[in-house]
């Protein structure tokens, strides 16, 4: 039994990392500007454009220019962010997602834990 428990509590608290990793994924947010600085992007989780901020005179720089600006302000949101939840990953889970494989094969074993788990608990509750 005393198995059982060291498994339960494992699996749980691997639920509770990944849950709280979520959470603070779900309000984080990272800026980003252009490289003339007159056009600022602020993006959250799944590149999600937040906040887009203007110069008046990058409004004045042609339709080409601006475009390009915008798009670098939104890139470098996008990659602050993503720097941002490798940080948030790295500290909850103790991997960092870009460390592939490893990453990946702890999210496979906290799903395969939480799937004993979860038949265990049926069996008992038989």
């Amino acid at each position: 039994m005393n198995n059982l428990d060291g498994l339960a509590h494992y699996a749980l608290d691997q639920v509770d990392r990944l849950r709280r990793a979520q959470e603070r994924l779900e309000q984080a947010s990272a800026e980003g500007r252009s490289p003339d600085g007159l056009v600022v992007a602020r993006t959250g989780a799944g590149g999600m454009l937040r906040d887009l901020r203007i110069d008046e005179s990058a409004l004045r720089s042609g339709a080409d220019r601006l475009s390009h600006a915008v798009t670098a302000a939104i890139t470098a949101a996008q990659a602050a962010y993503n720097e941002q939840a490798e940080d948030i990953m790295g500290g909850e889970m103790g991997m960092r997602p870009s460390e592939g494989s490893e990453f990946d094969r702890g999210i496979a074993r906290i799903d395969e834990l939480t799937e004993q788990l979860e038949d265990l608990t049926r069996r008992m509750d038989r």
